[in-house]
């Protein structure tokens, strides 16, 4: 049976000649290890903006993508000190940048829910969104498309701006008809 640090050297080679097997097994082993070093170091008010998986995968990333040239672990515990001190270097930075800045300072923000500054009735606009004016629109066509030819054309015409009096020449029709129909249309409408 090999001796644990020969099975370590062994696991060190493999992750250097990039083994998938190797990077896995160096997953589930330091994984639990990096994770406590990570929730240890994670400031209380960040933990709802980030997740120690993250911070891991993050730790990951720069273990497997940088030169493995200069780095040689001579024991397990070597390893899971380096592994600790990046992840702990990755929570710094991220502290300093979300509590020690003022461009995303976590204390800075506030929830619109628990905001005494603001009115929240008045938080929406009063005009419509786009969604009620589709639905609107949609509406308004099922209408105009339910009435005879005719007055589809009059709400047309009145709806692109025409006077009473131009859609009574180009349809022939007397401008006291195309009011008449206008009016009771709109009311229909608007019912």
């Amino acid at each position: 049976m090999p001796e644990p640090n020969e099975e370590f050297q062994e696991l060190m080679r493999r992750v250097v000649e990039r083994s998938d097997g190797a990077a896995r097994e160096l997953l589930q082993r330091y994984e639990p290890y990096l994770l406590f070093a990570i929730r240890r170091r994670l400031n209380r008010r960040m933990r709802s903006k980030f997740d120690s998986l993250d911070f891991a995968q993050d730790v990951w990333a720069s273990f497997f993508t940088s030169p493995a040239e200069g780095r040689t672990f001579q024991s397990p515990r070597d390893l899971a000190a380096f592994l600790a001190r990046v992840a702990r270097n990755k929570v710094i930075d991220a502290v300093r940048q979300r509590l020690q800045t003022k461009k995303r300072d976590l204390q800075r923000e506030q929830s619109l829910d628990d905001s005494r500054c603001f009115d929240q009735e008045r938080l929406t606009g009063p005009e419509a969104t786009p969604s009620t004016l589709a639905g609107r629109e949609e509406q308004w066509a099922q209408y105009v498309g339910s009435q005879p030819l005719v007055y589809q054309r009059i709400l047309l015409r009145l709806r692109e701006g025409a006077t009473l009096d131009t859609i009574a020449g180009e349809l022939n029709i007397s401008p006291r008809t195309v009011r008449r129909v206008a009016t009771r249309l709109y009311a229909g409408w608007s019912a």
